[in-house]
């Protein structure tokens, strides 16, 4: 894998993690409204930076996880 593909990995599963995250717990904990939308989106919009740098710093670190928790046992 190249590096701009892990880059892109990166920022779309971030993309659609933040996404359906935010909307899902912004409907959960504000109900279902009118101004829904305008919150979800203002929710989405400070998330998924956050995610994204999140998922950027820590990505290499779960996928050696993921490695040594997925081996074949030897």
């Amino acid at each position: 894998m190249t590096r701009q593909q892990a880059f892109l990995i990166t920022l779309l599963s971030s993309l659609c993690m933040a996404f359906f995250m935010s909307g899902i717990l912004t409907a959960i904990n504000t109900g279902i409204d009118y101004q829904l939308l305008f919150r979800w989106m203002h929710s989405f919009a400070i998330g998924w930076p956050i995610a994204f740098l999140i998922s950027f710093l820590l990505l290499p670190k779960v996928r050696t996880l993921a490695l040594y928790l997925g081996r074949p046992n030897r």
